[in-house]
């Protein structure tokens, strides 16, 4: 039978791959081999014939070898892409999250400057004159985020309690309001945040644009692709190096790639215990 065992040698030389899967691999074919020599040396061929025979109905040599070759890289080009993917999606979470809050806090800056600049144009007035509020509308044209300014007078929504004060101006008629179109696209998950500055003469409300909610999708959709993607590439090199049980499935999945590098660092201790062993 040491043909056959030169045949599934020279199938496997020079195949890359996992050591142990390729050893269960010859294993596998070499039994197979082995039964179907035994069958045609039952229907009456020698042993040599049978060999022929059974080598001839497996494939031949160079054909087994691409396959088997094609097969290790088909296997290897597939989780390597699954973890460049996972990468790409992190890097780009990362970057349009970073992105978004960008916007956001330069945002929050400009609306509290131009809050600021409109408490100016108010201070020390009781009533708003027609060029006071041409120089409000100008603030507010000035930028891209803010789609509407609603001032109240004080003395009928302003409330004093012992500790706080309140501004009851839902149910009033303003004093002044501009209202103008700002891009917001609600496919997109942008939306408009308010926010209230007052005192005792005027309670002043600023509506701008906000994607505070498009930047909480961004972060949880591209998180849980790579989170995903990154679990199943742990779970495919640990099924590679024969290693894959329920409880690294479970690490991977709850701890990702913290998971990853304590099976890691694991194996290598388990292989180092193991190498000491076999020299004493």
């Amino acid at each position: 039978m040491k043909r056959i065992e030169a045949f599934v040698d020279s199938v496997y030389l020079n195949v890359e791959g996992d050591k142990q899967e390729i050893h269960e691999l010859k294993a596998e074919m070499k039994n197979h081999l082995y039964e179907s020599v035994h069958e045609l040396k039952a229907e009456g061929k020698t042993e040599q014939q049978a060999i022929t025979i059974a080598i001839k109905r497996f494939g031949e040599e160079k054909e087994m070898r691409a396959v088997i070759g094609q097969l290790f890289e088909i296997q290897k080009i597939f989780a390597k892409r699954v973890l460049y993917i996972a990468i790409v999606c992190l890097i780009l979470t990362i970057s349009i999250g970073g992105f978004l809050w960008k916007i956001d806090d330069s945002t929050a800056q400009g609306i509290s400057e131009t809050s600021t600049l409109i408490s100016k144009e108010l201070e020390n007035k009781d009533v708003m004159s027609l060029d006071m509020k041409r120089k409000i509308e100008a603030l507010v044209e000035d930028t891209n985020y803010i789609s509407e300014v609603t001032i109240y007078n004080s003395k009928g929504i302003r409330s004093v309690g012992q500790n706080f004060v309140e501004y009851h101006w839902k149910s009033q008629k303003p004093d002044f309001r501009y209202q103008r179109t700002v891009w917001a696209p609600k496919w997109l998950g942008v939306d408009f945040s308010t926010s209230g500055n007052g005192n005792e003469q005027w309670f002043v409300l600023i509506e701008s644009r906000s994607f505070d909610q498009l930047q909480v999708i961004v972060i949880f959709m591209g998180g849980a692709i790579y989170w995903t993607l990154f679990t199943i590439w742990a779970i495919i090199n640990a099924y590679h190096q024969k290693r894959l049980r329920i409880r690294w499935i479970s690490i991977f999945v709850v701890l990702n790639v913290l998971g990853y590098l304590i099976y890691y660092f694991t194996g290598i201790r388990s292989l180092s215990s193991k190498e000491h062993e076999d020299l004493y």
